[in-house]
């Protein structure tokens, strides 16, 4: 193993998944699932990529993904299955109406009940009420064969030789029938059943609204899960945000041995003679593994992660040549309530012009209306999302931040407001705060080329299988994602996301997913408006509470609570776990940085230097109560809540004497490191001293249950004495002496250090950690410093930022 940061990394992984978005979030974890060792690595601080969501002073804000489809128990449920397999609860809100448009003047209301959806629909074009019902008729006909007797959890570029049977069995005549649809318009589809330009400007606009595509250029055989899969599947929003169904998946695949690096950027997929043996990151690091996952979009792909020397030229031409979807423009809007009528629905769309796709084709979603949790009582948040043809600075470009760019910015903003006081007046005088993302900001942070949030169209001539197979060209290298043959779409993504964790799971041998009856199942609907059990100021924590007080977190992009942690404890990250019910991962994240880290936050007293800088304060008047979350999440998990050390014994010998936080933190790493410990004291038992400090702090039940997790890691407790320094000098590769000079049986003459070296090769040293007065937190990290610099000289390979 080997450091990186604030994490221990296996020596190789069995696969590498890039990217945390929901297509590589489902592959991690289903391949975690069966064992295989996975690490992911994304470079945003938390997963999801476009499914994710960020807080301003106690607001959500969904980033981009707003309402789901795929939880329901008919029809297209891949989160369901998915769900099901990792058994992983997840509560979900069903809405109790699916959307409303309002097309050209016209209120059309889409109604789980399709007889009362088509009868209105009908009133709006009465000359095609025949035409709407045999067009409906037949699409159920096709969404039969599709997908209620073939239940789609794989792309079918990825069905095994049993599916693919099994597919054919169901009904080999339908079929065919699918087949001539592959390279049908949904146009040329809408032609055979309607005769007016109003009815088919209407399909045309869904056919956006749902692929990014016009109905010329949508494929014939998606019509029928796109008009009608909304009725009998339903659509669903996470209780709790669009965040939520991320850190679920993140739980499992947690909960499974998964490993995750966050705030890395791969640069490279590593390949040699034909076949992908790990990654490069930006930082010109090296992370080995048999295979590897791309989460990314095919131009991301392509010429950067994959390098030009290693790609045909006829295939990183036609990689170049796929048409994008439109890029998008949005809104993050915190509005009080008497900005909206009572008779909003959560999923509002305004169509102005129904012949063509522009800026004015505007989408709110306001999930507060059936999730309180998102914003306080008597206000409203809202994500407007609208479709932006504009000309838009790449991330990288000097024109971004320019006063131009923020001309631009202000400006297409402001259409935007102006078209929705056109439906809702005085909308403006209410609005309360507004983040505005450009197709720019998208691309900073989401990485979709020039915003384009579907990747490339699902357009005829680029769709379905002409589109990226989970295996790639090269060996050992696979894709999933919106480039692949899914296409766009939460749900899809996912399906691609089973996709290569199969294929993979096929090379490896292991058996694969397939649609299953489950014996239980984890989709939980919850009543509407969704309310968290409450949580106040002192409340004693509880499992049920947890959730709550985390959420005060606001997922800070440069937290001052970490800064001042002496540990440099990830706090948000761990918090954020909890939030989802994920002790077990808060706890190992918490303990990739200190082994000691429940009985750190019990001896930083009442006041400890987090709460006081957490940015809560500046708001609500007061912080969130990291410490007491923080010991709560080591206690819940256990002895499940230490990271999993990997290697062997190396063969390298290190003596460390001194039992105290400095000592227990770097023995605790190095031991993770596959480095023999052995732990010296003149005390009878491990951490004497630290024993007596802690039941002054009242402290003592942590120590007891941190200290049988530090010694299982592999180190070996040596007590009774101390041998004179020259001995212990040939008996180890190095010693590291935290004990002060008055403590020892012999005079060191030594001065601590900041990394601990003393210009004596192997030898290093350092204050005992209570008695320099760093506190529990203070030891543990200079215990991990000094850990990392003997790795080092190890040759360990530990980072030198760790």
């Amino acid at each position: 193993m080997r450091w990186l940061d604030d994490i221990l990394l296996r020596d190789r992984y069995d696969v590498i998944v890039v990217g945390a978005g929901l297509g590589g979030l489902t592959a991690a974890s289903l391949l975690a699932k069966r064992g295989v060792s996975v690490l992911l690595i994304d470079r945003q601080n938390k997963p999801g990529g476009s499914c994710t969501s960020f807080k301003r002073e106690d607001v959500v804000y969904d980033v981009g993904t707003a309402m789901l489809y795929g939880f329901g128990e008919r029809g297209f449920k891949p989160f369901r299955f998915l769900m099901n397999e990792l058994e992983e609860p997840i509560d979900v809100v069903a809405h109790a109406t699916l959307a409303r448009m309002t097309f050209e003047g016209h209120e059309i209301t889409f109604w789980p009940d399709l007889d009362r959806f088509l009868g209105e629909l009908g009133d709006f074009y009465p000359e095609e009420r025949e035409g709407l019902r045999a067009f409906y008729a037949d699409l159920f006909k096709m969404y039969e064969n599709i997908v209620l007797k073939n239940e789609v959890v794989v792309p079918p570029s990825e069905f095994s030789s049993r599916q693919g049977l099994r597919q054919l069995l169901s009904g080999p005549l339908a079929m065919l029938k699918m087949q001539k649809l592959l390279n049908m318009s949904v146009k040329d589809l809408l032609d055979r059943y309607f005769h007016t330009p109003g009815v088919v400007n209407f399909f045309d606009k869904l056919c956006s609204a749902y692929c990014y595509c016009t109905a010329a250029e949508t494929p014939a055989i998606l019509a029928a899960t796109m008009f009608l899969d909304n009725h009998v599947g339903g659509v669903y929003y996470p209780a709790g945000g669009a965040q939520m169904l991320p850190n679920k998946l993140e739980k499992a695949f947690e909960r499974d041995g998964g490993q995750i690096l966050y705030r890395h950027l791969v640069d490279e997929i590593l390949i040699r003679e034909g076949q992908a043996y790990g990654v490069r990151l930006a930082g010109g690091q090296e992370i080995l593994a048999d295979r590897v996952v791309a989460n990314a979009t095919v131009w991301n792909i392509y010429g950067n992660l994959v390098r030009p020397e290693h790609i045909a030229p006829e295939r990183l031409a036609w990689a170049q040549g796929l048409v994008p979807t439109f890029p998008s423009m949005t809104l993050y809007l915190l509005v009080d309530a008497q900005a909206l009528p009572p008779s909003v629905l959560p999923w509002e769309i305004f169509i102005e012009k129904g012949e063509v796709i522009d800026s004015s084709d505007l989408t709110l979603y306001v999930n507060a209306l059936v999730d309180r949790t998102l914003c306080p009582e008597g206000k409203l948040v809202i994500t407007v999302i609208a479709p932006n043809l504009g000309q838009w600075p790449s991330p990288t470009d000097p024109a971004y931040g320019s006063a131009e760019y923020g001309a631009l910015k202000e400006r297409e903003a402001q259409l935007m407001l102006d078209q929705i006081e056109q439906h809702y007046p005085g909308f403006g005088q209410h609005i309360e705060g507004m983040t505005v993302g450009t197709p720019t900001t998208i691309e900073r942070y989401l990485l979709k080329n020039g915003g384009a949030v579907g990747g490339p169209k699902n357009a005829i001539g680029q769709h379905m299988l002409n589109r990226l197979h989970a295996r790639s060209e090269w060996k050992n290298l696979y894709f999933c994602g919106d480039s692949t043959v899914m296409a766009t779409g939460a749900p899809a993504t996912a399906v691609s996301g089973v996709g290569a964790a199969n294929v993979i799971l096929r090379d490896l041998r292991k058996p694969d997913y397939d649609a299953r009856k489950h014996p239980r199942q984890y989709v939980r609907y919850v009543d509407q408006p969704y309310r968290r059990p409450p949580y106040r100021a002192g409340d004693p924590l509880t499992a049920e509470n947890v959730p709550s007080a985390a959420a005060q977190c606001q997922w800070c992009e440069s937290p001052a609570c970490v800064a001042s942690c002496p540990a440099g404890m990830d706090i948000p990250g761990a918090l954020r776990r909890l939030e989802a019910g994920n002790a077990l991962g808060a706890a190992r994240l918490l303990r990739q940085r200190n082994p000691l880290a429940e009985l750190s936050c019990a001896a930083c007293g009442d006041n400890p230097p987090c709460q006081r800088s957490c940015h809560r304060r500046t708001f609500a008047g007061e912080a969130v109560p990291i410490a007491d979350l923080l010991r709560w999440a080591c206690q819940a998990a256990g002895e499940a809540g230490w990271p999993r050390g990997e290697a062997g014994e190396n063969g390298w010998r290190v003596a460390v004497v001194g039992s105290g936080p400095a000592g227990l933190s770097c023995a605790y790493y190095l031991a993770l490191l596959g480095v023999r410990v052995d732990l010296l004291d003149s005390s009878a038992q491990p951490a004497d001293r630290l024993r007596r400090a802690a039941e002054g702090m009242l402290a003592l039940p942590a120590l007891e249950r941190e200290l049988p997790g530090v010694l299982r890691a592999g180190v070996r407790w040596v007590g009774g004495g101390v041998a004179d320094l020259p001995q212990l000098r040939g008996a180890y590769e190095a010693v590291y002496v935290t004990l002060s000079a008055a403590e020892l049986p012999w005079d060191a003459g030594l001065a601590p250090a900041q990394d601990g070296s003393t210009g004596q090769p192997g030898l290093y040293v350092g204050g005992e950690s209570i008695a320099a007065g760093q506190g529990v937190a203070g030891g543990a990290a200079e215990g991990r410093r000094v850990a990392a610099a003997i790795a080092q000289q190890l040759r360990v390979q530990p980072s030198s930022s760790a």
